[in-house]
């Protein structure tokens, strides 16, 4: 496990590792959690290598996909970049496995044929008796609990590159405040002063589209997805609402079709919006939107990153797409516009996932030479989870986290297994699993370190599926880890 604060220069070690084992006349597979940063890892590779490099991942054709994987099945591909289904690939010789950003969840498949790559990449690695390199600047909370119990060795880059020094850290409190453009004003002062001294600034809001619902401000009826009952997000650039769950999409009502009125207010912020009204209030400063409905054609990432290095951009609006790996090295502040969802999540695993997401954000802030600042704004400046991020950072939120959950008998500590079944009608699905429930209780492996929570509806008990309208409940079943109960239930 490489555990390195961001722009510590973890690449520089990959490529390190790397050159010695191309010295050996080895392979080796390189994987990054989402497409998007795949051209600038291939830049630094091809230019650091004088080898073929392939790259993998579902942005490809079949005739693309197969070349590559024939090239590094046959020893042709010294290096194959990829996302999580590259670690299917065969290789003739492989010799070494990077995983880039390990706490990343895009790692995780979720749909049909489920399986986490990072965990199948470490069983891989194993199997073949190579070498595998987890890296990242925010390790997930299981890496940890291995490293915790000599399952991997941890190792640390404590410094920025460059000795860059770490970005000032600042909380604005929203109560009471009058918001311009979803901005407080300390914050849009704080831009300027930024852009005046001919930096960059990034303005983080994890929120595509224009507004995440559209409503009737007469009657309140609020656009709903009909397969997943999740709110339609309005995009105004297309006229068009969608789910972002199921992406499911229908036009804009004209009138409301519960009372008929017209008058159709969108609510809340999202990137869509805040490029458009953030434009009068720093006029002649090209603005940047980067999210997955500004990147979607092929090559567009590409365009709006080197439009980014070249300066054109002055102002990135973003979503977690700008989190991951980037290197800006003229932005020098960063602000959080909207965190509080966040902070009050029935997952468990949300105050990880924030914790990580705010690291990586604030590590765009100031690299060497230049003084970084972070700005998030919140209306609970005195929530717990914050305190310990601004003030004792990552890891002690990673010991408080993990002492919290082996308290709780949550993840990693126990394996949790949901099994999930559907129905059109909303009655078939629980007597299913109730029956179910029965059969594991009564069996001869079920034991008092086994617990059973359900039959429940899902937490969003009508999902997409293959037929619209299909209801879910589900059963819960946990067991502690490192047991005799859980070798026999695996």
């Amino acid at each position: 496990m490489l555990a390195g604060v961001t722009g510590s220069g973890k690449t520089e070690v990959y490529l390190s590792v790397l050159e010695n084992v191309l010295a050996q006349g080895k392979q080796a597979l390189v994987m990054v959690p989402e497409i998007g940063l795949t051209p600038q890892t291939i830049a630094r590779f091809r230019e650091r290598f004088n080898a073929p490099v392939e790259v993998l991942h579902s942005g490809l054709n079949d005739s693309e996909r197969l070349s590559a994987w024939l090239k590094a099945k046959n020893g042709e591909a010294a290096i194959v970049i990829g996302t999580r289904s590259s670690l299917f690939t065969p290789f003739k010789n492989l010799g070494v496995i990077v995983i880039d950003e390990e706490h990343d969840s895009s790692y995780k498949q979720q749909e049909g044929w489920r399986y986490h790559a990072r965990d199948l990449a470490v069983y891989r690695a194993h199997s073949e008796q190579i070498p595998i390199i987890l890296g990242s600047a925010t390790p997930a909370l299981e890496t940890l609990c291995n490293v915790r119990q000599k399952k991997y060795r941890m190792l640390r880059l404590t410094r920025r590159a460059g000795n860059a020094r770490p970005a000032l850290q600042h909380v604005l409190d929203l109560k009471g405040q009058r918001l311009q453009a979803g901005l407080a004003p300390a914050l849009i002062a704080r831009m300027r002063q930024h852009l005046q001294a001919d930096n960059q600034v990034i303005l983080f809001l994890n929120r595509r589209g224009f507004a995440p619902a559209l409503l009737c401000h007469d009657c309140g009826w609020i656009a709903e997805c009909p397969r997943c009952d999740h709110y339609y997000t309005l995009h105004q650039a297309q006229h068009h609402l969608r789910c972002h769950h199921c992406d499911s999409q229908r036009p804009v009502p004209r009138q409301c079709p519960s009372c008929g009125s017209t008058h159709m207010l969108p609510v809340g912020l999202g990137t869509e919006q805040l490029e458009q009204v953030l434009a009068p209030f720093f006029p002649g400063v090209p603005i940047s939107r980067i999210d997955r409905d500004t990147t979607s054609r092929k090559g567009a990432l590409e365009q709006h990153l080197a439009e980014v290095h070249r300066g054109g951009a002055r102002i990135l609006i973003g979503t977690q797409m700008l989190a991951k790996g980037h290197h800006f090295p003229d932005v020098t502040l960063v602000a959080l516009l909207d965190v509080d969802g966040a902070l009050f999540s029935a997952d468990f695993r949300s105050a990880e996932r924030f914790a990580q997401l705010y690291t990586q954000v604030s590590g765009r802030a100031g690299r060497a030479g230049k003084q970084g600042e972070v700005v998030l704004q919140t209306h609970h400046p005195e929530h717990p989870l914050l305190q310990t991020l601004l003030y004792k950072g990552y890891d002690a939120f990673a010991e408080q986290a993990l002492a919290e959950r082996q308290t709780l008998q949550l993840p990693p500590w126990t394996s949790h297994v949901i099994i999930r079944a559907e129905d059109h009608n909303n009655q078939q699905a629980p007597v299913f699993l109730q029956q179910l429930r029965n059969l594991i209780q009564a069996s001869p492996l079920s034991d008092d370190k086994l617990w059973i929570l359900g039959p429940v509806p899902a937490l969003a008990p009508k999902r997409a599926a293959a037929i619209a309208g299909k209801f879910y409940f589900s059963i819960l079943h946990g067991f502690a880890c490192n047991t005799s109960s859980a070798a026999r239930w695996r």
